[in-house]
């Protein structure tokens, strides 16, 4: 029998179960926390158990700072404002149009190929996200699923710039992200504090979120993902993301009794379609060469 550590796939689905997870874990955090103070400490815990991954090229400096404010208070810190507001489902789902957004401006700035039949899928793909929750007729919800689909822009723009800073270890970047990002969300907090103190609202639920959000996702599930990608490439296990909002679904319902209406279970399905149809045709692509 084969060890875990020889079967990419079985690693593979392992990081999307914590990532599917991870949307459930980060709702249970904050409905005790703040967001923002939940992203500040977030990024705090992150920065200390980086340390060791600090050193960065004197010449990448600055791509990496724009890189870490990018991902870190446009992508992460937006994320978190936005699961607040929207059951961790509908969250799931809106977070699989990173890959396809991250391909959408790859063609419109750099050049790289998107056939029509891909760009099509791309909006039918955000239409099964985001239409069923925009005609929901709670304010809040509509607010907090255009902040999500918000940070999941700035995290292909982020992808982008990654991609431009060669040779960094993923564990640097994440370190960066954490160090630069932590002070700007703590001043963001202080701004405008709720009205519960920082000892009030670390709770034992809040703590553990935090822990496993940032062991688990940040950590242990970023260093799989990228190391499987190296060695492994992107086709063989990249359609294996498709079942993280079912996993997140499950959570939801398991950890917080969540449940998606009808509207948004036929997004879903659409959404869903449309993604396995789109990561196809990347692969009929990429096996063109």
């Amino acid at each position: 029998m084969r060890s875990f550590t020889e079967q990419p796939e079985l690693q593979a689905f392992l990081v999307v179960f914590l990532w599917g997870v991870n949307v459930v874990v980060m709702k249970m955090g904050i409905n005790d926390m703040s967001p923002i103070l939940y992203t500040a400490i977030r990024f705090s815990m992150v920065t200390l158990l980086l340390l060791p991954f600090c050193k960065v090229p004197r010449d990448q400096m600055v791509s990496v700072a724009l890189i870490a404010l990018i991902m870190g208070v446009g992508h992460f810190c937006v994320l978190s404002i936005g699961i607040s507001y929207v059951e961790s489902a509908v969250v799931g789902l809106i977070l699989l149009l990173g890959a396809p957004f991250s391909s959408l401006l790859a063609f419109i700035f750099i050049g790289e190929r998107l056939s029509y039949k891909q760009m099509l899928l791309i909006l039918i793909a955000m239409s099964g996200a985001c239409i069923p929750t925009l005609i929901e007729n709670q304010i809040d919800v509509q607010i907090g699923c255009l902040i999500v689909l918000l940070s999941m822009l700035t995290w292909a723009i982020g992808n982008l710039m990654i991609r431009r800073v060669s040779g960094l270890p993923t564990l640097t970047v994440q370190f960066w992200i954490g160090a630069l990002s932590a002070p700007i969300c703590f001043a963001l907090y202080h701004l405008n504090p709720p009205a519960a103190s920082v000892a009030e609202q670390i709770t034992l639920t809040s703590a553990a979120s935090l822990v496993y959000v940032v062991c688990c996702s940040s950590i242990l599930g970023y260093a799989i993902w990228y190391k499987l990608i190296r060695n492994h490439g992107v086709n063989r296990i990249v359609n294996l993301v498709l079942l993280q909002p079912v996993i997140t679904l499950i959570a939801g319902y398991l950890l917080l009794g969540e449940v998606l209406s009808l509207n948004q279970q036929v997004g879903a399905g659409i959404m869903i379609l449309s993604m396995f149809y789109f990561l196809r045709l990347e692969r009929r692509k990429q096996a063109k060469g």
